[in-house]
């Protein structure tokens, strides 16, 4: 009886020892607030940038074909909306081609290239984490630009497709205007040719998965 008395002593107090920490445990895998899942990307040489701009008496395009830096973005799911981004993109606004060298040359002036020559767009958050097995989805978000020394906030409308095994592709675009950024759209002619203070920039980001 003594023994059993002793073992019991033992048994009892170790076993409620052992069941209170694996709940404790448990409890806190579902409920930490740290818990997070990060993604990120390496942004590709081939990702591009495209500026839509009209003036009174035609349109043009602008674009920048090459992306040399090797950039990344960072995406952190806190379990929390919205989903936090970290990454900054650096474009040389001298390496703006708009297939006229009159309208290149306005346009690099306009933005103020030889003080100001990077466009850095910022990535600051989504809405929702893109899914791996979605083969495209929108998902908004929010970033800062800057630009000719400006910094302004902006809402986007992402679309993220996945084009191979690690890969996506990331379209977003937004219509902005000179005046955001204190800027004044050139004239030529006298002011007989007037640029539009509205502008629309797209970028195409081919995303790689580290």
């Amino acid at each position: 009886m003594l023994h059993n008395k002793k073992f019991r002593s033992i048994i009892i107090p170790a076993v409620l020892f052992i069941i209170t920490a694996m709940f404790a445990g448990a409890t806190k895998l579902i409920k930490d607030p740290t818990a997070h899942h990060i993604v990120k990307w390496v942004v590709e040489k081939n990702s591009t940038l495209r500026v839509e701009g009209k003036s009174n008496i035609n349109s043009f395009t602008c674009n920048i074909n090459e992306y040399a830096a090797k950039d990344t973005i960072v995406c952190i799911d806190e379990l929390s909306t919205p989903i936090r981004l970290s990454g900054n993109l650096q474009m040389d606004v001298l390496s703006f081609n708009c297939h006229s060298s009159m309208i290149t040359k306005d346009l690099r002036k306009t933005l103020k290239a030889e003080e100001y020559p990077k466009l850095n767009i910022r990535f600051l958050s989504l809405q929702s984490m893109p899914s791996p097995l979605s083969k495209t989805e929108s998902i908004d978000g929010s970033l800062e630009v800057e630009l000719a020394g400006v910094v302004k906030r902006f809402e986007v409308s992402y679309s993220f497709t996945t084009i191979g095994a690690g890969y996506i592709k990331l379209n977003g675009g937004h219509r902005f205007c000179f005046s955001d950024f204190k800027l004044i759209p050139p004239k030529k002619m006298a002011g007989l040719i007037k640029i539009k203070d509205e502008f629309d920039v797209n970028f195409q980001l081919i995303l790689r998965t580290i």
